[in-house]
């Protein structure tokens, strides 16, 4: 049987660019991609992606001549895509991250902070709750398996060669992440409206009974049932993230076939 590995000078340096595409998106890419995960861990990884995926790769369009003298530009291109690929899908992770920090500053508890290894710095208590159970869910659905066939499948989209990435579709991108806010307002819209109806309901008890101290009141009652109706919409928030799943893989993909 003919050696798989048997590299040339050539197929070497085609590897080194499959592997420069693997190592950034390993690098951003959702869950698995944070400060927490060693680096050494990481970079084994991207060598086993790598060295998975290669036998695979069409890089007839690559040749010696162009190998040596642009092999540079070549790399950044391949580092560009990884990265981008990786931090759009991170897009779900920033609609939750938006939802919590909403219901924390409706409810009065943005000053609980703790800190958060996979984000580098602090997060709320709401939004590290619903962080957790946004990295089960994209575990449970094996979205992190849909991610690594993504990017595999973009070495046909865009195979390696010295063509420049086209970058006009860039504003598309604002475009998305206005629908990631959008999708955070909605998915902390239970909690935001409840807030909304009890400090209604404690102004009027505060015109009705100035007796009640309606600030010092009105604290514990939205912490109370913002817990409570947050608790009580769990499976609504499941069900949201399946669309927001959706939507960041098809807008993710679409990006990737425009570059």
């Amino acid at each position: 049987m003919a050696p798989v590995y048997d590299f040339n000078e050539f197929e070497i340096l085609a590897f080194f660019l499959v592997m420069m595409r693997m190592s950034a998106f390993v690098v951003s890419w959702p869950v698995f991609g944070v400060p927490n995960v060693p680096n050494t861990l990481k970079i084994l990884f991207a060598l086993l992606l790598s060295m998975l995926i290669f036998p695979v790769v069409d890089h007839s369009a690559l040749n010696e001549e162009l190998l040596s003298t642009q092999i540079m530009i070549l790399a950044v291109k391949e580092v560009f895509i990884g990265l981008v690929f990786g931090y759009l899908a991170r897009f779900f992770f920033f609609a939750i991250r938006i939802a919590g920090e909403l219901i924390s500053i409706t409810i009065g508890l943005s000053s609980s902070q703790l800190f958060n290894p996979a984000f580098g710095g602090q997060v709320t208590s709401i939004e590290q709750f619903k962080i957790v159970i946004a990295s089960l869910f994209f575990l449970a659905i094996n979205a992190h398996h849909l991610l690594i066939g993504g990017l595999i499948d973009s070495f046909r989209v865009i195979p390696l060669s010295g063509e420049l990435l086209n970058l006009s579709h860039f504003n598309s991108i604002g475009i998305f992440m206005q629908e990631i806010m959008e999708i955070g307002f909605s998915l902390s819209a239970p909690v935001l409206i409840s807030i909304f109806f009890v400090n209604v309901g404690m102004a009027v008890i505060g015109r009705t009974v100035p007796q009640i101290n309606v600030l010092i009141t009105s604290l514990p009652v939205n912490i109370l049932v913002g817990l409570f109706v947050m608790t009580v919409s769990i499976p609504l928030l499941i069900w949201q993230m399946e669309g927001l799943m959706e939507l960041t893989t098809t807008r993710l993909f679409a990006f990737v076939k425009e570059l």
